[in-house]
């Protein structure tokens, strides 16, 4: 599922759990909340809302992807003899990137995880 379409879940989900637990507020089948209409009904937005930004926290936390909210790259090269190996892993890169390179010999390799690599 692409990271938009997650955050169109969370949203609509959100939305979803307030009504659910306002609507459970006013009904207060335990009768935990005032018996005055007004309050109930305060006491109900109040439990709805706690219970939204819950809801909410944890969605962003399921959308956003990685818990660290950056972007992860991993790079691994190896070069011998008069070999040569360019990695670039730029703030453009979206989500992981993991590059692995190999050289041996008289070749170059050049490698981008993002932007577009520069010109020497």
């Amino acid at each position: 599922m692409s990271r938009p379409l997650r955050w169109v879940v969370v949203v609509v989900g959100t939305g979803v759990v307030f009504l659910i637990c306002f609507r459970l507020g006013t009904w207060d089948p335990l009768g935990w909340f005032p018996d005055k209409d007004s309050d109930r009904v305060s006491a109900a937005a109040g439990f709805g809302g706690a219970m939204a930004a819950v809801a909410a926290l944890v969605g962003g936390w399921w959308a956003g992807g990685d818990a660290g909210g950056g972007n992860s790259v991993r790079q691994r090269a190896r070069a011998s003899g008069t070999s040569r190996i360019t990695q670039e892993g730029g703030a453009a890169t979206p989500g992981r990137v993991a590059q692995q390179a190999r050289a041996d010999g008289d070749s170059e390799v050049r490698q981008t995880g993002g932007g577009a690599a520069e010109p020497e």
